[in-house]
């Protein structure tokens, strides 16, 4: 008779220790939710947008608008848009002189702009957006130096031609510097 006692204890000490176990992987579960909640909802509001929409930072708005200045060389109309790796390295230099931030983070950044904006045909497109984001979070000198980014990387391939300079004017029109 003792020993049914015993198996049914012990029987019910399992079932209740199994019991806690699942509740507590279930707390944890729930944990990780919450705490993957952000990303998600991040997630979420991103997965209706493509290109440029998703771009809400001033160095990435910054770095398309260094693209958009590659993509209206010589050497990108011969090549159907492409950008010389003369251009490429001049604004991998210029992100990491310019915006303090390392060769790898540089060239990261540069490849995600490119991609961005691969399917514009005109790289017009992409200014009014971009200088919308910029002029909310830079000051009169950041715009000057976005400025003097834009106009080396133009040089990149030879003389800016005047699709270059054109556009590299009417960013500082956008932004507020040729008042």
């Amino acid at each position: 008779m003792h020993i049914i006692g015993i198996i049914i204890a012990v029987a019910s000490a399992i079932f209740w220790i199994s019991r806690a176990a699942r509740g507590a992987r279930d707390v944890a579960n729930a944990a990780s939710t919450l705490r993957n909640m952000p990303r998600r909802m991040r997630f979420k509001n991103n997965a209706s947008k493509r290109g440029i929409d998703l771009i809400d930072n001033p160095m990435e708005a910054a770095t398309i608008l260094m693209v958009s200045v590659a993509k209206l060389s010589d050497y990108a109309a011969a090549h159907d848009g492409l950008i010389s790796g003369a251009s490429t390295s001049r604004i991998i230099s210029t992100l990491k002189s310019y915006m303090k931030i390392s060769a790898v983070e540089a060239d990261e950044l540069s490849t995600q702009m490119r991609w961005a904006v691969k399917d514009f045909v005109q790289p017009d497109t992409v200014l009014a957006p971009m200088t919308n984001i910029l002029s909310k979070a830079i000051n009169r000198a950041e715009a000057d130096d976005l400025s003097d980014m834009l106009g080396k990387i133009s040089q990149a391939d030879g003389e800016a031609n005047p699709e270059q300079k054109a556009f590299i004017m009417r960013v500082r029109e956008r932004l507020g510097l040729e008042v």
